[in-house]
């Protein structure tokens, strides 16, 4: 009976650690809107995502300006302020937009299938530089065609990720525990809660594979400048989540080997 109850509460930690991977880094990096913003911050250094951002400036002045070649102009000028800390730090802003359309109730006025982001800060910061003045007083919007997710879409679901995540972690906890206390053999009970940590890091990578594809399907009705981008965007920050995913697979399959060695030897000593 004990020998059972013991198999139970790993399998309970085990399934309560492959929850717990994928959810709490998702409360941690995509929920809050603060870790949004420094996960994305981090896209911001690519170079797909500065030349996207480049080719937009230059082409938003040059449709709010009457001024012969603006987008000729302006170009140089936007492409030297996306590769700034100022564009990491405008592209943080654009980053909240973004977090709150997906996790925000939308108003009446908020287009359910269309992400605005106002890029007006960014445009105005890249004309600092100009040889003319320039400034624009209006706002310049970039619409994002979304055809899988509509504004506030996400507000439940965050809710409900972060509840699951700190219930699986405190589950894993508890189970991983009792199922130590209870086990005959504590170093056969480590090595299968390290199988069970592996086990999660391994699905925790193929959910951020999964996610990547989903997130570029979610604009597939976009242009493919932004398609490109937003895929680059994506894969930077579920990059995390594989790393997060590796790191626990790794240090799982760790304490898995030390608890097989621990019970060979334990039986060597009988």
């Amino acid at each position: 009976m004990r020998s059972f109850l013991t198999g139970i509460l790993v399998a309970v930690a085990g399934i309560a650690m492959i929850i717990a991977v994928p959810t709490m880094w998702s409360t941690v990096t995509v929920v809050s809107a603060s870790g949004f913003a420094d996960a994305a911050a981090h896209a911001a250094e690519k170079p797909q995502v500065q030349e996207y951002f480049a080719g937009k400036i230059a082409d938003e002045v040059s449709a709010a300006t009457d001024i012969p070649l603006a987008a000729s102009v302006v170009k140089p000028l936007a492409t030297q302020y996306t590769q700034s800390p100022q564009f990491v730090t405008d592209f943080t802003e654009i980053a909240r937009q973004q977090h709150a359309w997906l996790f925000t109730a939308p108003g009446p006025r908020t287009s359910l299938h269309e992400m605005d982001l106002d890029i007006t800060p960014m445009v105005n910061s890249a004309l600092l530089d100009a040889p003319i003045q320039l400034h624009l007083d209006r706002q310049i919007i970039i619409p994002v065609d979304q055809n899988r997710l509509t504004a506030g879409s996400m507000e439940q679901t965050g809710k409900q990720l972060t509840v699951a995540a700190w219930a699986s972690v405190i589950v894993a906890a508890i189970a991983g525990i009792l199922a130590l206390v209870l086990g005959r053999n504590r170093a056969a009970v480590i090595a299968w809660l390290g199988i069970d940590a592996f086990a999660a890091g391994v699905i925790g990578a193929l959910i951020a594979t999964y996610l990547q594809r989903r997130a570029a399907d979610s604009v597939s009705a976009s242009d493919l400048s932004t398609q490109q981008t937003v895929k680059v965007v994506a894969g930077d920050i579920l990059h995390q989540l594989t790393v997060t995913s590796l790191i626990t697979g790794g240090v799982g399959l760790l304490v898995a080997l030390l608890g097989v060695i621990a019970t060979v030897a334990l039986r060597r000593r009988a």
